[in-house]
Order: C-alpha cells, then sequence, then structure tokens
C-alpha cells in the first residue's frame, strides 16, 4: 500500500522547501536543497532530475552525495538509459538490473544496478523526463523514497515542466538531438533556453 503524505506527516524541511517553490523566484540553491533532500531520504547514491529529447535523455539537476559540488551528470542514449522506460510507465523500480528480468538486453545493466523513478509530464500530460534515485550497486527500493519522489513531482514540475515541453522520440538517432539546455537564471523562475 504506498505512503501517503497528510499534513501531519511532512517535516519542517519539507515545509520550507515547498514554500521556497511559491516565492518570486528560485536559486540554484534551492533545487540542490530539494534533491539533497529527496536523496537523505534513499540508500541510492544520485538523485536526479533527467529531460526527454529525441534520442536523448539530458541531466537538468543531479545530487551526488558522495560529490556534492557535481550539479549534472551525464546526458545518456534514451535507449541506453532507464528514464525513457518511466515514460512509458508511471514508474519504474529496479532493485538489482543484473537479476531482473525485464532488463536482460538492456546495456545498462551492468553499471546502473539500482533505479526508482517517477514520471515527469508536460503541461500538456506528455512524458517530459523523469525524477529518479540511482545507484551503481544494487539497493533496495524503499516505498517512502518512492512515495517522497511522488510527493515532490508537482513541485518540480512547477519549477520545470509546465512552461515546457520535451521532444520524447526514443527511436531518433543522434543528429536529431535537440541543442536547447536548461538552465538556472535569477529572476521570476528556472527558464528553458
Amino acid at each position: 500500500m504506498p505512503t501517503t503524505y497528510a499534513a501531519a506527516n511532512v517535516s519542517n524541511q519539507e515545509l520550507e522547501i515547498l514554500a521556497r517553490a511559491f516565492s518570486p523566484s528560485l536559486s540554484q540553491a534551492d533545487l540542490y536543497a530539494l534533491l539533497a533532500h529527496l536523496n537523505a531520504q534513499t540508500d541510492h547514491r544520485f538523485t536526479g532530475v533527467y529531460r526527454f529529447e529525441p534520442g536523448w535523455v539530458v541531466s537538468v539537476a543531479l545530487f551526488d552525495r558522495e560529490a556534492p559540488d557535481v550539479r549534472f551528470g551525464p546526458d545518456v542514449k534514451m535507449k541506453e538509459s532507464y528514464c525513457w522506460l518511466c515514460g512509458v510507465e508511471s514508474g519504474y523500480v529496479i532493485e538489482d538490473a543484473r537479476t531482473d528480468s525485464r532488463l536482460l538486453r538492456h546495456p545498462a545493466r551492468d553499471d546502473v544496478r539500482s533505479y526508482v523513478s517517477v514520471p515527469l509530464h508536460d503541461k500538456n500530460e506528455s512524458p517530459w523526463g523523469s525524477l529518479c534515485h540511482y545507484d551503481f550497486f544494487p539497493r533496495p527500493a524503499s516505498e517512502e523514497s518512492l512515495a517522497h519522489l511522488r510527493f515532490f513531482r508537482p513541485l518540480i514540475e512547477e519549477m520545470f515542466v509546465r512552461e515546457s515541453a520535451a521532444h520524447w522520440d526514443p527511436d531518433a538517432s543522434p543528429s536529431e538531438r535537440m541543442t536547447r539546455t536548461m538552465m538556472i537564471e535569477p529572476g521570476p523562475r528556472f527558464v528553458s533556453v
């Protein structure tokens, strides 16, 4: 049974993060505070936001608990990522890719061993990207960490997604890749350029 959040179950830190989302401007520190908070709810090393581009999954923001100064992960060909699988379903959980029968031929199964994600959608409810935890080692997927991703998904969508649409095409060739990147600028919102 999924964990639900009543107002009494939301911590002061979570309320502070939510309050920042509705302030007139957001800073890079606000985003990384959110990713760090989500990462503290799991055993996975990485927590990130990834955007779909034709044929690619592009790192928008990343928290790495072993290298907290890192802000972006590598961009990955879509069919070599797990993120595109979450775009097809309502979420995706992998505790150990090497023993997961769904991933027998997946190119990442020996490198990225565990993965938990929820999809992000644009204003038209089309797949935009993913909010995920992942690691190079097998990790159990707790219902609580998945519930935290689901709880903060609308906030991430509000911060990044609502004003822009991604171009989700898992079979696009590398030459069709977009050059648009996400930029965090001072001002009323995080913006796309």
